[in-house]
């Protein structure tokens, strides 16, 4: 079986790729690595942590994660803008993830700061998920 970890990351990273709102501004800039180099806006994957969410007749998770928005010279504006349309695109998009059935997606919080020692702003959106073996 395959760990449903992962396949939620698969999951979302198919749908923040392949949104044309989103793609507006980072153009295909989902990164769990970031390259050298990388252009700016950009969305990274942050900490992601799983728990037994198991009940007496299913075997199940609850997952925890984070996605970074990166800009670089722009407003805080930028940064909310781009959290907005992650939140409203994980609202609806259909995840499919293998071997598992999504039970719940929710976003639990954002934050903006500015990251002086980068010249930037950087938002973060933590997620948490439930998640069902097949």
């Amino acid at each position: 079986m395959t760990s449903a970890g992962l396949q939620l990351q698969k999951a979302l990273l198919q749908a923040l790729k392949a949104d044309a709102g989103l793609n507006e501004w980072v153009n295909r800039r989902v990164f769990d690595h970031v390259p050298q180099q990388a252009e700016f806006p950009y969305v990274t994957f942050g900490t992601a942590s799983t728990y037994d969410w198991s009940t007496s007749t299913e075997r199940g998770g609850e997952h925890l994660l984070t996605l970074h928005v990166w800009t670089h010279r722009a407003s805080r504006k930028t940064v909310f803008d781009i959290v907005d349309r992650i939140e409203r695109l994980l609202l609806s998009a259909p995840l499919a993830l293998e071997g598992h059935t999504l039970v719940s997606l929710r976003l639990e919080y954002t934050q903006t700061a500015l990251a002086d020692s980068r010249d930037s702003f950087a938002g973060i959106m933590r997620y948490r998920a439930v998640t069902e073996d097949i």
